[in-house]
């Protein structure tokens, strides 16, 4: 298989956008028992230099199907068994994602961007005062940026046993990126350097993990039939290069921990008393405002003040290492019947329902809260105008959950009165999702982003369906 495409696009008074791909693929197989497969994608992007505008990524995968060599034919309880591999490159050039509302600004990174007119920089708006035209330096181009590159490696096998009745498989996997891009703000570069320094590809990260699926289905003399499909996946990254400052202490790299590792300070209870308000660390900002029932931080570098230096990564990013699916049901003579669960774990999400904020009346509900009479509660003290502002992790929540996703109760017929009708099958049901949850969580969000900040998307809406399909 051969393929080649070529696009040009525009819209409004953007320069137009360039794409071009020429990918092949073979395959080949020798008595349905050995199987390889070559690829190879020839990519072309707009968004580099001409040293690097094309580059060539192949991957291979192989397969040996056991059960169908002849040592295997009296083996009747295996019905197939067969190991395959894979190893390959890929690339990625949309290191500025278009959603970034800076996209076409740093559409071109490789190249200089130069702005007309604006201050000089010798104290006076030259382009106002001046009879000459002036340019500044905008962004700093950086000719070498070139394709992101992940190597991606992969072992499993597939399974089949009792003639169909338990089949399943089994892969484990690792990738390594390198030439990730970094953004020149997040670079290790010293402020006096003069400007935003320009984005390179220097990050490297590696994740690796393993997914597991299990299908078992049974059907008795009687005409019922059971079935049950379960699968895991988890899947951890690391980072292991991203420019970090020489400087900055350990725990606070980047390097060395998950990709959007959470960090926070870290809580030690509460100061209940004036004498333990004296006693504790200063907070770099509103320290004069302390009261007790507040939040007492932990002084983690142990310089005296409470501040951005006490953050250290504890619990787990916001996308989950584990995710689970189990389905289950039953049909016999019409009636049928299935649920679906989904779960993960391995996971924090931060949710600030902070009490009153920037001055609205509006509390969320947390439990109890300090009091004098209620030193020991878990929230802190509650203000009207807050100006507390040293949280901790008070507001990380194990975002481990196990949803009933799905579940449906059906009755179809097929038979009878209907065929007399005109009509071949009639289903009517009863199904809903997102019916059930169990978290830790103080709401429904899963682990979705999106609406205000932190605060999440919209919570997930439960539905309920009564309906009839109908076959003519």
């Amino acid at each position: 298989m051969g393929l080649f495409s070529r696009e040009q696009w525009a819209k409004g008074s953007v320069f137009p956008h360039y794409r071009e791909d020429w990918v092949f693929r073979a395959t080949y197989n020798f008595g349905e028992r050995y199987f390889i497969e070559v690829n190879g994608a020839y990519n072309g992007t707009e968004k580099f230099s001409r040293n690097y505008r094309f580059q060539f990524f192949p991957s291979t995968a192989l397969g040996w199907m056991i059960t169908n060599e002849p040592f295997m034919k009296n083996v009747t309880w295996l019905n197939k068994f067969k190991i395959r591999g894979s190893y390959g490159l890929v690339g990625n050039d949309e290191i500025v994602p278009p959603t970034d509302p800076d996209y076409e600004k740093l559409r071109f990174l490789y190249q200089t961007l130069w702005l007309y007119g604006g201050s000089s920089g010798l104290g006076s708006t030259a382009s106002a005062t001046s009879p000459y035209v002036w340019y500044k330096e905008g962004v700093i181009g950086n000719p070498d940026i070139h394709w992101e590159t992940v190597t991606k490696k992969n072992i499993g096998f597939d399974y089949s046993l009792f003639f169909g009745q338990v089949e399943g498989s089994v892969d484990i996997f690792k990738d390594y990126r390198k030439n990730i891009l970094v953004r020149g703000t997040d670079r290790a570069v010293v402020d006096y350097f003069g400007g935003v320094p320009p984005s390179a590809n220097l990050g490297e990260a590696s994740v690796q993990g393993y997914e597991l699926e299990l299908k078992l289905n049974h059907r008795f003399s009687n005409g019922l039939k059971i079935w049950l499909n379960t699968s895991m996946s988890h899947a951890k990254d690391k980072v292991i290069f991203r420019d970090d400052p020489e400087l900055l202490p350990a725990y606070q790299k980047q390097q060395g921990y998950q990709i959007g590792q959470y960090r926070s300070q870290v809580l030690a209870g509460h100061f209940s008393t004036w004498d333990e308000l004296y006693g504790t660390t200063q907070w770099n900002s509103n320290d004069n405002l302390k009261l007790p029932g507040e939040f007492n931080i932990i002084d983690f570098n142990g310089d005296g003040i409470i501040d951005q230096y006490d953050n250290v990564p504890n619990g787990y990013p916001e996308r989950p290492q584990n995710t689970y699916t189990t389905s289950l049901g039953f049909d016999f003579k019409g009636l049928s019947f299935y649920v679906q669960f989904y779960g993960v774990n391995n996971v924090t999400r931060y949710i600030s329902l902070t009490n009153f904020p920037r001055q609205l009346n509006s509390v969320s509900e947390q439990g109890d809260y300090w009091s004098k009479d209620d030193p020991n509660a878990k929230s802190f003290v509650p203000r009207l105008v807050e100006k507390f502002n040293m949280y901790g992790n008070f507001y990380a929540y194990d975002g481990s959950y196990l949803r009933l996703k799905n579940a449906e109760l059906a009755y179809t017929l097929t038979s009878g009165f209907i065929n007399k009708i005109g009509v071949e099958s009639l289903k009517i049901y009863l199904d809903g999702n997102n019916l059930l949850l169990w978290t830790k969580m103080p709401d429904d969000r899963e682990s979705n982003l999106g609406g205000n900040g932190s605060q999440g998307a919209y919570p997930t809406v439960r539905r309920i369906n009564l309906g009839v399909d109908v076959v003519l």
